[in-house]
């Protein structure tokens, strides 16, 4: 007997599985074969939601991506204070790579993928962040002319030496901490 089940709800599903086996096997490793055998369906299925490995691909950035915004809304939590919340959103995004990081190890080998996910990571990032350091402005935490310039700056710059593979946040907190003249150990990481 056959099972049937809503479209968004098998997008997901298949989404979800090629999310695990391309964090645990490799992007490269993974095949669409591999995909369908994991959820239970022919493999002709898969490819009537996704037209390639590579669209599909995609897809499960999307959801990365989305997840990350998702966590990043928690943010905007009133009772955190500013502190708070910039170490909030760089636990975020540390945690969100790490936890994600044999997919995003496969990108900068793609560059038309590498750079879709780095501009939306980093124009999240500024969402995120713009508030917040006008925020820190008014409060008169931060001193600060240019912080649309200074943010990307700031949000490309962690990124490149990320990509180099400075990886540790400890590193990355300290930066932002000097770059915007924050007192030592200001961000808390968890």
């Amino acid at each position: 007997m056959r099972i049937t089940k809503d479209p968004d709800l098998r997008r997901k599903e298949i989404i979800d599985s090629a999310r695990e086996l391309f964090q645990n096997k490799g992007i490269k490793s993974t095949s669409m074969n591999d995909i369908a055998e994991n959820i239970g369906v022919a493999k002709g299925l898969i490819y009537y939601y996704f037209s390639s490995k590579e669209e599909l691909l995609k897809a499960v950035l999307d959801e990365f991506i989305k997840d990350v915004d998702d966590a990043l809304k928690n943010t905007d939590d009133n009772n955190l204070d500013f502190y708070q919340k910039l170490s909030a959103i760089l636990n975020i995004y540390f945690k969100s790579i790490q936890a994600n990081q044999s997919i995003l190890s496969y990108l900068p080998g793609d560059p038309e993928m590498f750079s879709l996910v780095r501009n939306r990571l980093s124009d999240l990032a500024m969402f995120y962040a713009k508030d917040l350091i006008e925020l820190g402005i008014q409060l008169g935490i931060l001193h600060i002319k240019y912080p649309d310039y200074l943010l990307k700056i700031i949000i490309r710059g962690l990124a490149d030496i990320y990509i180099e593979g400075v990886t540790d946040p400890y590193i990355h907190a300290t930066l932002i901490e000097q770059i915007l003249g924050l007192k030592d150990g200001s961000l808390t990481l968890i």
